[in-house]
């Protein structure tokens, strides 16, 4: 490599991707490798881990098996949270007890954690990457929040954080979504702090509405995928695939739009907040305003047709 591509690759953007290692955060995170490893997608410098789909030990350990999977052992994994800030709500077993599928846990030679704070990690990248750092948060907001709280200045050093959380609120989604309830109080301190060129939301409402595609098309097209990391994502997916006739992942999502923006049919600039308390506590609203009078920025719509042929086209690429 000359002096003049070491110069590109040292100003291209980085990648954080903060998760809870369900078998959702399994397939962004390889998402993210793939978009690297084949379309010069920005470069993946760190896993963040937190309480959410599972425990946080098995969030770990989820982690560096992903990595094993997709022979990206060299990325670091820094652990966070393993509680909430204030309360915890009960861990579910949705992807499986373990969050990947209870297929059994033999890996062997697995990388080591560092021993630094997700927390302070998401600082020093921060500065390290100044203006170039992307983080994208998949599971609680805890580590982020708790980064906001420690350093004021955390989110004006992003180039942009993603976060897949909340509803854009209507009489079908009268229920919390599962990021923002995982940790009510952190979600509130980041939508305190966020602003529209900094923040963005997808909202697990816009993905049911535009990207709600059957389990068939799942299992029997995208599944069929003949290489190691697909067929590891079928293992991990084979319990939560069974709870509905239909297949709706946010996490990925969030990866695609990140790294792929002309995915987004519309974006909408809100001001957005959460419920803390009474029976509506969790509870995303979002205020539809000027860009100026804005806290976020949500994605409102997604390009159906075009993000499923992203998936296969990416996770297709593994079989060459």
């Amino acid at each position: 490599m000359n002096q003049q591509d070491e110069q590109i690759r040292s100003s291209s953007p980085k990648l954080v991707i903060d998760n809870d290692a369900g078998a959702d955060d399994a397939m962004a995170i390889f998402m993210a490798l793939l978009f690297e490893r084949h379309l010069n997608g920005p470069k993946l410098v760190a896993l963040t881990t937190g309480n959410g789909n599972t425990n946080e030990d098995n969030v770990c350990r989820n982690n560096q098996r992903i990595l094993k999977v997709a022979k990206r052992q060299d990325v670091p994994i820094y652990r966070g949270s393993k509680a909430s800030l204030v309360t915890t709500p009960p861990i579910t077993d949705y992807f499986g007890v373990d969050g990947l599928g209870d297929v059994g846990d033999n890996d062997t030679d697995l990388t080591p954690a560092q021993g630094q704070n997700a927390i302070l990690a998401l600082i020093e990248l921060s500065k390290l990457h100044e203006g170039q750092l992307i983080v994208i948060t998949i599971g609680t907001l805890t580590n982020v929040a708790m980064a906001i709280q420690l350093d004021p200045s955390f989110i004006s050093r992003l180039q942009h954080l993603y976060i897949g959380a909340g509803h854009i609120q209507s009489e079908q989604e009268s229920e919390p979504e599962f990021n923002a309830h995982m940790d009510v109080e952190a979600y509130h301190i980041v939508a305190q702090h966020a602003t529209p060129d900094k923040v963005t939301f997808l909202p697990f409402s816009q993905v049911k509405q535009h990207l709600n595609f059957t389990r068939e098309w799942r299992e029997n097209v995208l599944g069929s995928l003949q290489n190691e990391i697909v067929k590891s994502l079928n293992l991990y997916e084979r319990i939560s695939l069974q709870k509905s006739e239909f297949w709706q992942a946010l996490d990925p999502a969030v990866v695609a739009i990140a790294a792929q923006p002309q995915l987004v049919e519309e974006y909408k600039y809100a001001k957005n907040s959460i419920s803390l308390c009474g029976n509506k506590r969790g509870i995303t609203s979002n205020d539809f305003v000027k860009k100026e009078d804005a806290n976020v920025r949500l994605v409102y719509s997604i390009k159906t047709e075009e993000y499923k042929q992203l998936l296969l086209d990416l996770f297709s690429k593994e079989n060459n």
